[in-house]
């Protein structure tokens, strides 16, 4: 459990409303200008890997920032955190802000990230009678929680296949352990996860979704509005940072290979597809455009999400880092 001391800084009253596991690791802050609080989803999806990266090369440190770094169970959480003002950047997706924002949560995401579901799989055990996705009526399949992009994504398989079955919130920790033990007949699991399940044979795949769903605006960074306008200097910064790390990651594969292994205690070869079928398909720049957002939205809108906004509202594009991310 992460531990914060009080420096005197105004965010840092706030980090008592956190509620979940931490890296373990983050910087003192000189002010609270100076400081920005990055809430990532969960341990093992490649937004947590992008953000320790950044602050372990002293990416956020040559912005002149102290970023803090706190792991949750999942994207719902981060949400939660972030309107509690314990996270200022939060890693996240179309789906979840926009969700949110039919809640009444002003956000917007800053940079895109994934223009697809890379490695995620609907997976079931090897010995499952479950073949497939139609046979999931009535069964019970494994989520991170409700409003998180594994929720958008349970929800979009029902109404895409036309099969009903029930969604049951996990936890990011708990997706695997529940799968294997057969407390649930399926799950929707995040890479590496997903990978390491299909390599070790323990477990096969009903959906990639990183194939069956067109490319759109899927995930990415995510920040209040009010923290937008209160502090565009210090958005731009922090994004600066999150896009130089992806950088590294992307152009040092033999170092990225090992954080990713190191960082969620996988096999290298698993590492190693988790980069080449992830990483390098992640965007540099973080630039969105308007066709992804209206398609991510379409797609939303098969999840049954009432009261969704308009493609418009869900994204910002003012704070692209293509300067500091352009391979040489």
């Amino acid at each position: 459990m992460k531990i914060f001391a009080d420096h005197g800084c105004t965010r840092l009253a706030r980090v008592a409303l956190v509620v979940g596991a931490s890296l373990g690791f983050g910087a003192t802050c000189a002010n609270a200008q100076d400081t920005v609080q990055i809430g990532l989803a969960t341990k093992a999806w490649f937004p947590t890997v992008i953000a320790q990266t950044a602050a372990d090369q002293g990416f956020f440190k040559d912005e002149g920032i102290d970023a803090e770094l706190t792991v949750y169970q999942s994207g719902g959480e981060t949400v939660t955190a972030m309107v509690a003002g314990a996270a200022d950047v939060i890693s996240s997706s179309s789906s979840v802000t926009a969700s949110s924002r039919a809640k009444g949560v002003d956000s917007k995401l800053i940079g895109l990230l994934g223009a697809g579901n890379y490695g995620w799989q609907l997976l079931v055990t090897p010995d499952s009678p479950i073949k497939d996705v139609k046979d999931l009526e009535g069964k019970k399949v494994g989520i991170t929680s409700a409003g998180s992009l594994s929720d958008m994504l349970a929800r979009w398989t029902m109404s895409d296949k036309g099969v009903a079955f029930e969604s049951i919130p996990l936890g990011g920790g708990g997706l695997v352990p529940n799968l294997i033990s057969g407390n649930v007949d399926a799950a929707v699991v995040y890479s590496p996860l997903s990978y390491d399940l299909l390599m070790k044979g323990d477990a096969r795949a009903l959906i990639d979704y990183g194939t069956a769903i067109p490319e759109h605006l899927n995930s990415g960074w995510t920040a209040l509005s009010s923290f937008i306008q209160d502090d565009p200097e210090l958005t731009q910064k922090t994004v600066n940072a999150l896009y130089r790390g992806l950088a590294y990651l992307q152009d040092n594969k033999d170092a990225a290979v090992k954080i990713i292994a190191d960082l969620n205690d996988i096999p290298t070869e698993v590492a190693e597809k988790e980069w080449e079928n992830v990483f390098l398909k992640l965007s540099r720049t973080g630039e969105m455009t308007e066709q992804e957002a209206e398609t991510a939205m379409e797609i939303n809108q098969l999840t049954g999400i009432e009261n969704l906004p308009e493609a418009s509202e869900i994204w910002v594009g003012d704070f692209t880092p293509v300067k500091v991310t352009e391979k040489k």
